[in-house]
């Protein structure tokens, strides 16, 4: 049976990725989000307004240390907003997921905020989460805008800075899984021996002949913790 942390180890690096993209682009831009019309924007100081359409996860409050999800909140937040979160409570009652189909929990090392979008944004292939804080808490926002794009041309590189990074932050009962599914979120060629994972991609720039590899090798030790990376 699926569980949530099974939700969080095979998303939770790809998504960190993500967040981590979202942060560099915006720096400090200030934001403002609109309900009805589910556009988040940023203000940017010598261009138009970024404007990207958003939908709703969910809210957390500092007060009673909870997450509500969007489809439980009693202040009828438009249907258009609510419906991706509806998905995953939709999947949650399928999978006896009781944090996908339960309307509010209570906030724990293992079931945040943080988490609990990391995990939405992968299922739901998100762009990226978005935390919009208010006096004691925040609304948690999904970017599900086709003019929203991520360009990375260097994964390897990359995954080498932010999954040790990623370790660092959030707890991850199987690193190891976790590692091999943020590889394939690239769609890295994988090559495991052992307590070896080796992954590679092609540099070939389009219509062009392959210019060489680039690699990468993770270690890791028997209860599947990474050892080291490289």
């Amino acid at each position: 049976m699926t569980t949530f942390q099974d939700l969080f180890t095979r998303h939770g690096a790809a998504s960190f990725d993500k967040q981590i993209y979202l942060q560099a682009m915006l720096g400090k831009l200030g934001w403002g989000f609109d309900l009805d019309t589910g556009l988040l924007a940023f203000r940017r100081p010598h261009d138009e307004p970024l404007q990207l359409m958003v939908h709703v996860l969910g809210t957390e409050s500092e007060d009673r240390q909870s997450w509500l999800w969007a489809w439980a909140n009693d202040s009828q937040m438009p249907s258009a907003r609510v419906a991706l979160a509806l998905t995953l409570k939709q999947l949650g009652e399928t999978e006896h997921i009781a944090e996908l189909s339960a309307g509010e929990l209570a906030i724990t090392p293992l079931v945040n905020p943080a988490r609990i979008a990391l995990v939405a944004c992968g299922i739901l292939r998100g762009g990226a989460a978005f935390r919009a804080p208010y006096p004691h808490g925040a609304i948690h926002l999904l970017i599900k805008d086709p003019r929203y794009k991520r360009s990375v041309s260097r994964p390897i590189e990359r995954v080498i800075r932010a999954f040790p990074l990623f370790l660092s932050k959030h707890v991850v009962d199987d690193q190891r899984l976790s590692f091999l599914s943020y590889l394939r979120f690239y769609r890295l060629d994988i090559h495991e021996e052992g307590n070896i994972v080796h992954a590679s991609m092609q540099l070939s720039p389009r219509g062009l002949p392959t210019l060489g590899q680039v690699a990468l090798t993770a270690e890791f030790d028997t209860q599947n913790r990474l050892c080291s990376l490289c």
